[in-house]
């Protein structure tokens, strides 16, 4: 089966759907879809690309000589578990990934962070997908007499990545910034925010948006796309579904983001989110960013929802350019 290019606008996959399975499982799976682009994550609880390990520069050689003698090109490093400790939340909740004070979450998420740089640099990778948590989740509500706001989250996520982005540019990496209710972006208004904020301390992250995400609290998944221009470096893809009915819903795979009814992710096209009509404002908007199978279905093998969804994406993207009108 032919494998995709690195070229603009490809189609990749995030490895993360083949944690615990090892690297080599990852691989295979990957290229049994025809695909060679991949988001590779850092993160020592998936036990693919451990950053423990690859803090040793030469441990960062060999996964580099590995990947290019596989034919796997890297689009995107990125750490989702261990980098979230940066802003926390530091209690018993990241305890499973590491238990310890604050100061020793802080300085683990850190790490994570760096190294992921490191890594991406290495693989010639052009991004790296940071996502660092959120220190107060309560600011998502106006408190009586208080000041605060969500405002003090972006600056405290502009306060810490600041550092890692300008790291991040120096080795010729782009830090990528994910939306999710977990963290201090999360719908169009909160990226806006942060964009702005970022601005003003004079970094520019980037963005890699997965419709899914901001679809599950409530958000338009094509209005999400639009209007970002050059901040959007790459988007996830995957499905939705929403439970409607009353009670907690049967089957596996359902969470709650908040106060809202249940809902769980699909492989693309098993779910509700509009594709055929996502694809096209991405190509409304001129993206060439590559677009990442993320498979977190649990009604679906993991192999065969990364190729079912790599073949419809094939089937709604352009070939080559259209021809457009012809009378």
């Amino acid at each position: 089966m032919p494998a995709e290019t690195a070229a603009a606008g490809q189609l990749g996959a995030c490895l993360a759907a083949y944690g615990g399975a090892g690297l080599a499982a990852a691989l295979d799976g990957v290229t049994a879809a025809g695909l060679c682009l991949v988001d590779l994550p850092t993160d020592s609880t998936l036990r693919l690309a451990d950053f423990r390990t690859l803090a040793d520069p030469a441990e960062r050689r060999a996964l580099a000589q590995r990947l290019r003698r596989a034919g796997i090109v890297v689009g995107c490093v990125s750490n989702s578990r261990d980098s979230q400790l940066i802003l926390g939340p530091h209690g018993p909740h990241t305890d499973p990934v590491l238990a310890g004070d604050t100061a020793a979450k802080r300085a683990h998420g850190l790490a994570a962070a760096q190294v992921s740089i490191e890594l991406a640099a290495e693989l010639g990778a052009p991004s790296v997908r940071l996502m660092l948590g959120c220190p107060d989740h309560s600011l998502w509500l106006d408190w009586w007499g208080s000041d605060r706001g969500w405002q003090d989250n972006l600056d405290a996520w502009v306060t810490a990545a600041t550092p890692l982005v300008r790291q991040a540019a120096r080795a010729g990496v782009r830090v990528l910034v994910e939306p999710h209710p977990k963290q201090v972006c999360y719908d169009p208004l909160s990226i806006a925010a942060l964009l702005a904020t970022a601005e003003q301390a004079g970094v520019a992250p980037g963005l890699c948006l997965d419709p899914a995400n901001v679809a599950a609290v409530g958000h338009d998944p094509v209005e999400l796309l639009r209007g970002w221009g050059p901040a959007l470096a790459a988007v996830h893809v995957k499905d939705l579904q929403r439970w409607t009915g009353t009670g907690r819903p049967p089957g596996s795979g359902w969470s709650r983001y908040g106060p809202q009814p249940h809902i769980r992710f699909r492989t693309m096209g098993n779910g509700e989110l509009p594709w055929p009509a996502m694809v096209a404002a991405l190509q409304d908007e001129g993206f060439t960013g590559p677009l990442y199978v993320e498979h977190e279905d649990t009604l679906i093998p993991r192999g065969q929802g990364i190729s079912l969804a790599a073949t419809r994406l094939r089937e709604l993207r352009p070939a080559h350019a259209p021809e457009g009108r012809t009378w």
